[in-house]
């Protein structure tokens, strides 16, 4: 049985707001220096929360709500004003701590955990289940920002590792 694609659904007015933010740094020198040492998506995010949403769930959808965005007038306006606040306000404290928020991929993880599940050679099972742990702990220790160089390095080479066997297997076929 197949399973179907996960759906999902798209805040259209996030397009706008990155493209405003490029075009804010594009056309302001002092404020393209200054991008360097600003977040970004902080800007975005206080520029998001000042506006109205404008979600679609198909690519229709999406069409459709660039039109109706593009169409209101007093709305680009109004993007291009609330980016401009949005860039004063992370300008103002841009030292201020914040812990980015990494998006989580515990879907895949679990994916993982199903297929080894399924494995019948137990050989391969215990590789792949230290495979899995090893990439479930660096990926903990990136979303916490508590990784070593060593076991960046690991990692590569890991992956490096698997995928010339990769390689090799499918020369040999």
């Amino acid at each position: 049985m197949s399973e179907r694609p996960l759906q999902t659904y798209k805040n259209v007015m996030e397009e706008f707001v990155e493209e405003e933010i490029k075009y804010q740094i594009a056309v302001d020198k002092n404020l393209a220096k200054k991008a360097s040492y600003l977040n970004l998506v902080e800007v975005a995010t206080f520029a998001l929360n000042r506006l109205p949403c404008y979600y679609a769930s198909s690519v229709e959808g999406i069409e459709r709500q660039r039109r109706r965005i593009k169409e209101k007038r007093d709305l680009k306006q109004k993007i291009s004003f609330v980016v401009t606040q949005a860039f004063a306000a992370v300008e103002r404290d841009p030292l201020r701590r914040s812990t980015p928020i990494i998006e989580e991929r515990e879907d895949l993880l679990q994916e993982a955990k199903e297929i080894i599940s399924r494995l019948d050679a137990q050989s391969c099972r215990q590789e792949l289940s230290w495979i899995i742990s090893f990439i479930e702990t660096f990926l903990i220790n990136l979303k916490n920002q508590a990784l070593s160089q060593q076991e960046i390095i690991k990692f590569y080479y890991l992956l490096y590792y698997y995928w010339q066997e990769g390689e090799e297997q499918k020369k040999g076929q």
